[in-house]
């Protein structure tokens, strides 16, 4: 059994010169730039605090921690959440009085307390504010992606997509958007087949538009994090079959015609109306030109994780959502959607295993090798996840 520690680890207890026994827990790590991002509750007394240990190199317009290396060259960096110096709107928003200011200029008063939802490090943060009338949300993202983010949502607006009212930004990337109309899809009672032709109807109106800009999935650059990492950190066994699964997956050479697409595109981001249609799409920060299979490849493995998060019996009809997108698209679409939904099965099987959730990691990896098979079957809320 390899039980190799994250190379981060011994760069945080340096650069706050902590003892060894100091009870320090990964909490997250993905790729960013040239490296990653690494996030650790450290417990020294108390409640424990989140820092987060930067090796992208990239270059950021003020640091908010220390550095290693200098500013036009970084090389190690780290921070105390939610202090991220590639979100440098992120850490004043966090707070219910600067959130409160910021949206009583917008016309929107008597709010709750900020809640960060969703946070990748140096990428992006969602905080939700419950406002009078409906929640709005806040994202934080870096402000060179700001302009493009905001022409993304005006251009979908204006072409009828159902996309949440977009109610204000700041030059320092932060955006301010409405709630979505209707339900989360994973609350309302879709069958598989009507939710799959749904997502085929929505994906059909996105390819008729014209986006001048590339979609940022950026999957082959992931894969090869992913297939690194787990080589490190897998028992042997499962380290080969991780392999063989990024093998397999680099061997798809299939041409793909450019259209527009979502680039993050699962049920997560879909809300749908008492006819289970669907009258809400969220988070198009992703949405440009790209190819059909990723969003797929994205949506098929979404689901898998899903499901294996789901407890019995909502698992099934979740397993079934899977069964059937697969099944579908890997007709219509070719090989590149086994591809792109193993790809994707690799990164949930990589967080799983970071987290110590082993035998879900174990599961996902297995789903992982049946996709880029493309076997079908094995999508099954009866199949048994392997043992460690």
């Amino acid at each position: 059994m390899v039980h190799s520690e994250p190379p981060e680890r011994a760069l945080l207890l340096d650069a706050l010169s902590l003892a060894a026994d100091i009870e320090v827990t990964l909490v997250s790590r993905e790729p960013l730039g040239a490296g990653a991002v690494a996030g650790f509750d450290v417990r020294a007394v108390g409640e424990p605090a989140t820092y987060f240990i930067d090796t992208s190199e990239r270059r950021v317009d003020r640091e908010t921690g220390l550095l290693q290396g200098s500013p036009d060259a970084p090389e190690v960096r780290v921070w105390l959440h939610p202090s991220d110096p590639h979100l440098p709107a992120l850490a004043p928003v966090a707070f219910a009085h600067a959130a409160a200011s910021l949206l009583a200029r917008l016309g929107i008063e008597d709010i709750g307390t900020p809640e960060i939802v969703a946070y990748r490090p140096g990428r992006r943060a969602v905080l939700r504010v419950d406002a009078r009338d409906a929640p709005v949300w806040i994202k934080v993202v870096p402000p060179s992606r700001l302009a493009r983010i905001v022409d993304v949502h005006r251009h979908l607006v204006s072409a009828g997509l159902p996309i949440p009212a977009l109610l204000g930004w700041s030059e320092t990337g932060l955006l301010v958007i409405g709630n979505a109309a209707g339900v989360p899809a994973a609350e309302a009672p879709w069958t598989p087949d009507g939710f799959v032709s749904e997502v085929d109807d929505l994906r059909a109106r996105l390819a008729r538009l014209t986006l001048n800009h590339s979609a940022r999935t950026h999957l082959e650059r992931r894969l090869d994090w992913y297939a690194e990492r787990l080589a490190a950190v897998l028992p042997a066994d499962a380290a080969a079959v991780a392999a063989a699964v990024a093998n397999r997956a680099r061997a798809v050479n299939s041409p793909e015609p450019a259209e527009s697409v979502h680039g993050d595109l699962h049920f997560g981001q879909l809300f749908l109306d008492d006819r289970h249609q669907i009258v809400g799409v969220i988070d198009v920060d992703t949405a440009g030109t790209g190819v059909r299979s990723a969003d797929s490849g994205a949506f098929i493995a979404h689901a898998v994780a899903s499901a294996l998060l789901t407890a019995a019996p909502r698992d099934v009809r979740v397993w079934q959502l899977a069964r059937v997108a697969f099944e579908r698209w890997d007709v219509s679409e070719g090989p590149s959607v086994r591809s792109r939904a193993a790809t994707h099965l690799l990164g949930h099987t990589l967080g799983a295993w970071e987290a110590t959730h082993h035998d879900r990691a174990l599961a996902l990896l297995a789903m992982a090798d049946a996709v880029s098979h493309g076997d079908a079957a094995a999508l099954d809320a009866s199949t048994p996840g392997p043992s460690l």
